[in-house]
């Protein structure tokens, strides 16, 4: 999708706040294209953003906190 979109820098919550949705494709979405498009819209309409800065949530640790040990564990279980 990012490749094909007219406005790289866009904002998501630009483009979500306008309806129709604020955004241009520089081709017809067909097929596998405009499936994955609403799927990724049918999520995002889910999403509530706010104004706050973005925090980093590390799901691999009861903290979420990341540690190295967290990702070499999980790297070696997903390449089993």
């Amino acid at each position: 999708m990012y490749r094909i979109v007219h406005r790289r820098d866009a904002l998501v919550a630009t483009i979500m706040q306008a309806i129709p949705l604020n955004i241009q494709f520089r081709r017809v979405l067909v097929g596998d294209r405009w499936e994955a498009w609403l799927h990724l819209v049918r999520r995002l309409m889910e999403v509530q953003l706010h104004h706050q800065p973005d925090q980093l949530c590390w799901k691999l640790t009861r903290s979420e906190q990341f540690t190295v040990k967290s990702m070499y564990i999980d790297v070696i279980n997903s390449s089993v």
